[in-house]
């Protein structure tokens, strides 16, 4: 055999292999999004995703608006976040409204209903970063035009965890707000009722117990 001959076969035999491999790796790709997520097993930075879309529904009363979203765009919402000892995660829907929920506290996933008292737009720097136990909840309601008063924070009052499954999370707030854009010098003058539901269901995962 001649050496282009031998060259030649090798180039074949090549070629057949990188299809080989790209062809394997398109297999992997595809089955990602079928993997479910099991609370059971303990994960680092794991993320797990349901084949069904993201749901659920959130209903408040802000202030004088009444708030009603129950579609949620799942691919600019983030995944549940699990702590050890907390959750996160931001919804948003496709009206460019989002919500943001934050809750901190020594055992908080090992029973539900959990109730948190300690808002963090309520404490200083200092207790913040003190303080184990502590929520925090945003209402992004966009206006017209782009402001931080189009943030409504929860300011004083509670936060409830009253069901966290690997499917579900549901939490209840009950309190005042103040809009984002409030002087923290004058945010208890400025305050609005601020009061709801929110309920997520088949959300992608991120496990950070570990």
């Amino acid at each position: 055999m001649t050496p282009q001959r031998i060259k030649a076969s090798n180039l074949v035999f090549l070629a057949m292999m990188a299809t080989v491999i790209v062809m394997f790796v398109t297999a992997l790709v595809s089955c990602k999004g079928e993997t479910k997520f099991n609370m059971d097993k303990a994960y680092d930075g794991k993320i797990e995703t349901y084949s069904n879309a993201l749901n659920g529904k959130v209903e408040a009363v802000i202030g004088d608006t009444q708030l009603l979203i129950t579609e949620f765009n799942a691919k600019n919402s983030t995944s549940v976040v699990f702590l050890k000892d907390g959750l996160q995660f931001k919804i948003l829907d496709n009206n460019n409204r989002s919500v943001l929920v934050n809750l901190y506290a020594p055992g908080l996933l090992d029973r539900a209903p959990f109730t948190i008292n300690r808002i963090i737009e309520s404490l200083s720097a200092e207790e913040v970063g003190k303080s184990k136990t502590k929520g925090k909840l945003e209402i992004l309601l966009p206006g017209k035009k782009a402001s931080m008063e189009d943030i409504k924070m929860l300011y004083k009052g509670s936060m409830t965890l009253t069901e966290a499954t690997d499917q579900k999370i549901v939490v209840a707030f009950k309190g005042s707000g103040v809009n984002g854009d409030t002087e923290v010098s004058k945010r208890d003058e400025n305050q609005f009722p601020m009061e709801g539901v929110i309920e997520i269901n088949n959300f992608e995962i991120y496990d950070m117990r570990n």
